[in-house]
């Protein structure tokens, strides 16, 4: 079971976490329980889901670049908080290489493409109506943003909110755009 106190440490609760994550074991945590990135050991999930239009997209399709893949949901307060945060870095960091997948977790399309119409966001969005992706990913709560470097390979991540203003945190995406 996951701790309370770890689940503190990282700023979620753990009636925040869907049923599968409350039965999630210690290791699911890794170590972002931080205030910043924690590194990534693991080997990188697939990540094959629909955009919006029903067209499948694979994360293998932005090797070259650095992409911060955001797993988030509508009803998600710092969710919703961090969008416009990492959209703004991506457009300011597009030149560079730099690319923003965002992928619902769990909602119906009309509810998604609803939000995008006040809350847009600056790359792409996929849809993961079964949360099969985010459980690969150990997306055990939400936000859930992960680095994956130009390789494709995941080198960092974060559960809960990101201060996307922060040097600490943009420190670690404007390195590895220099890589």
């Amino acid at each position: 079971m996951i701790s309370r106190r770890r689940l503190l440490q990282s700023g979620l609760s753990l009636a925040a976490l869907p049923g599968w994550a409350r039965a999630a074991s210690d290791s699911a945590l890794k170590t972002a329980t931080g205030p910043d990135w924690a590194p990534w050991t693991a080997p990188t999930p697939a990540l094959v889901l629909p955009d919006l239009a029903g067209r499948e997209q694979k994360l293998a399709a932005w090797r070259g670049n650095v992409v911060i893949v955001s797993f988030w949901a509508t009803w998600c307060d710092p969710c919703r908080d961090e969008i416009p945060l990492m959209s703004a870095m991506a457009k300011r960091h597009r030149e560079e290489g730099l690319r923003l997948v965002a992928v619902n977790v769990g909602e119906a399309l009309g509810k998604v493409t609803t939000f995008l119409a006040k809350w847009p966001v600056a790359g792409t969005v996929l849809h993961d109506r079964n949360s099969a992706a985010s459980k690969k990913w150990e997306a055990i709560g939400l936000p859930a943003n992960y680095l994956v470097d130009r390789g494709g390979s995941i080198r960092y991540w974060h559960l809960g909110e990101l201060d996307w203003k922060s040097d600490r945190v943009t420190g670690v995406v404007t390195r590895m755009l220099r890589s």
